[in-house]
C-alpha cells in the first residue's frame, strides 16, 4: 500500500502540470514533489506522468487513479469541515469569479455576509480569465458561459446587460452619435482578440461592423478606464459604467444582454461554508436587478 500523503503531491502536479508550481502551491521544493511521485510510481508499479515540454500530463494509470484520489481528497475535505465547523463554525472558502464581476460589483457588497456570518473567511479570485474548480482553484466559481460537466452543480446566477460607453471628453470633440451607422466613425475600446477566455465576450461586432479599435486590453477594468480618459467607445457592463459620472451611455436602444452561470463540485455542494456564500451570491444578484440589467441611471446626469 503507498503512502496516502503521497496523493496530495499527485494531485497538485496534476492540477497545475509542473514541479515548480506544483512544488510552490504545497510550500515545499520541487525535488519533495519529485520524490513523493516517485514513491507512489514505485509503490503501484508503473508510471502514472510522462514529462513533455509543455509539462507533466497523466499517463493511462495516472488517469485510472486520479478518480480516486479526488474522491479521497473530496471526503477528507468533508470531514474536516463536519469536525471543524463546531469548533471554529464557517471558515475559508474561495470565489472565482470574472475580474469585472468581482471587482467592480462584488467586493463592494460583500459586508451583509460578514454580517450575518462573522467567522466566514472569503478568499475573491478576480481575473480575466476562468477559474477552475475542478483544479481547485476556487470552490465557488462564476462563469461566462455554462459549464457543461456532470461533476458540477450549475445554475444561472444572473442575467446583465452591457451598453455602448464614452467620455464626456470624447463626445465633445468628436461627430454626434445618433444612430448606430454613425458609430463606424469613432475610436473604440476592445479586449485582445487572441486572448480571449470566453466567446462571450465578442462584443464589438453586434454594433459596428469594422470598428476602428485603438486601445486593447485582457481587462475590462482597463478598458472602463481608458473609456473614461477619453480614448474611445467602450462596450461594458451597465453594472460597472451606469453609476459613473464621467461616462455617458450611447445609442440606449443598443445592448446586449448576457447571463452568469455560479456552479461548485457536486460532492461539495452540501458544505455549509459553501452554501452560506453562494446563497448570499444569488439573493444579492436577485435584489440588484435593476442596476444588472441597466435600469440604474445616476442622479448626476
Amino acid at each position: 500500500m503507498f503512502d496516502w500523503n503521497d496523493l496530495r503531491f499527485f494531485l497538485e502536479l496534476q492540477r497545475s502540470g509542473r514541479l515548480l508550481t506544483a512544488a510552490r502551491r504545497l510550500k515545499t521544493t520541487h525535488a519533495t514533489v519529485a520524490r513523493h511521485i516517485e514513491a507512489i510510481e514505485k509503490s503501484l508499479g508503473t508510471a502514472l506522468f510522462v514529462q513533455h515540454a509543455q509539462g507533466y500530463e497523466l499517463t493511462p494509470a495516472g488517469e485510472a487513479l486520479l478518480k480516486h484520489a479526488e474522491a479521497m481528497e473530496n471526503v477528507a475535505l468533508l470531514a474536516e469541515e463536519e469536525l471543524t465547523h463546531s469548533a471554529a463554525p464557517l471558515g475559508k472558502i474561495r470565489l472565482g469569479v470574472a475580474e469585472g464581476l468581482g471587482v467592480m460589483f462584488l467586493a463592494g457588497r460583500m459586508g451583509g455576509l460578514f454580517e450575518r456570518y462573522p467567522g466566514l473567511e472569503v478568499e475573491l479570485v478576480a481575473v480575466p480569465r476562468f477559474v477552475s474548480i475542478l483544479n481547485r482553484e476556487a470552490e465557488i466559481s462564476i462563469h461566462l458561459e455554462r459549464p457543461c460537466v456532470d461533476q458540477l452543480v450549475t445554475r444561472k446566477l444572473t442575467d446583465y446587460r452591457l451598453a455602448l460607453y464614452a467620455s464626456r471628453s470624447y463626445l465633445a470633440r468628436t461627430p454626434a452619435i445618433e444612430k448606430r451607422e454613425d458609430l463606424a466613425a469613432h475610436a473604440w475600446v476592445d479586449y485582445v482578440d487572441d486572448l480571449l477566455f470566453s466567446q462571450e465576450l465578442k462584443l464589438l461586432s453586434s454594433f459596428c461592423r469594422n470598428p476602428r479599435v485603438v486601445f486593447h486590453s485582457t481587462s475590462v477594468i482597463a478598458q472602463h478606464q481608458a473609456a473614461r480618459s477619453g480614448l474611445g467607445i467602450a462596450v461594458l457592463p451597465c453594472f460597472m459604467a451606469a453609476a459613473d459620472p464621467d461616462l455617458v451611455p450611447l445609442l440606449p436602444e443598443e445592448s446586449i444582454q448576457r447571463s452568469y452561470w455560479i456552479s461548485s463540485r457536486r460532492e461539495l455542494h452540501k458544505s455549509v461554508r459553501l452554501r452560506v456564500l453562494w446563497d448570499y451570491l444569488v439573493e444579492l444578484c436577485a435584489k440588484e436587478q435593476r442596476l444588472l440589467l441597466g435600469h440604474h441611471t445616476n442622479p448626476s446626469r
